[in-house]
């Protein structure tokens, strides 16, 4: 299954995309000093309730200041040798030990691009995620142009054995979420219709244990974050 809304965590705000047969749309935006900040989430999500009357899921999609994209020595001859050679190759590139780094790569040649993300972000994210109720399945990211081949995808969140069946398995996207999504305007919803979509949400897990911080994972680095000024180009595994 691909998730049918994105959670985007971008340094302008947060962000509510759907994917629609046109494409991605904007379903809401959330600045991040917004004092209402949990009020206008939810109304948000009352929005993509009403997009999808099955429930819904979500893709969050970590900030480019939060991910390494880099190249590495990776001649193989197989997938398993590269992804040897890659763990290899990231070792010291991050104030992380390799085993707390999540990556993606694409070959290039005897070399691979690679994008990598360390968990402690993921776990933020998805904590925040959680927390209000947008049932986020899978973590991915948003490369510059020439950064990276496609989507570099992360994986599936620890919410997502809870949300999704046991046979279902997250599928990632050929190319990312679009940087500037139309906007759409859905109908004015009934009160009942609003219940009803309330209802829908909260048929999916609930709320995280601890609030996660949200500007923190989107503005400003965790210590120890990764060090995405590093001369190297930028990437990240499963």
């Amino acid at each position: 299954m691909k998730p049918k809304f994105a959670l985007d965590l971008s340094h302008e705000g947060i962000n509510l995309l759907h994917r629609s047969k046109g494409g991605w749309t904007l379903v809401g935006s959330v600045a991040l000093d917004d004092p209402e900040m949990g009020t206008h989430l939810a109304q948000i999500r009352r929005k993509a309730a009403e997009l999808e009357s099955g429930g819904f899921t979500s893709k969050i999609i970590i900030p480019n200041s939060q991910i390494l994209y880099t190249t590495v020595e990776a001649p193989g001859p197989d997938d398993i040798a590269r992804e040897v050679q890659i763990r290899s190759g990231l070792d010291g590139l991050t104030p992380y030990p390799v085993g707390e780094l999540v990556f993606d790569w694409r070959a290039a040649g005897e070399r691979a691009r690679v994008a990598v993300l360390a968990r402690d972000t993921m776990d933020e994210a998805e904590t925040f995620a959680v927390e209000h109720k947008f049932n986020p399945v899978s973590f991915v990211a948003r490369p510059l142009q020439g950064e990276f081949s496609g989507e570099p995808f992360f994986g599936k969140t620890r919410a997502a054995t809870r949300i999704l069946g046991p046979t279902e398995r997250v599928e990632p996207d050929a190319s990312p979420v679009p940087r500037r999504p139309r906007a759409i305007e859905p109908a004015p919803a009934s009160d009942d219709e609003a219940r009803a979509a309330d209802a829908r949400i909260h048929q999916r897990p609930g709320a995280a244990s601890a609030p996660g911080n949200i500007a923190r994972t989107a503005e400003t680095a965790a210590p120890g974050r990764l060090d995405t000024s590093a001369p190297a180009a930028r990437s990240v595994d499963d």
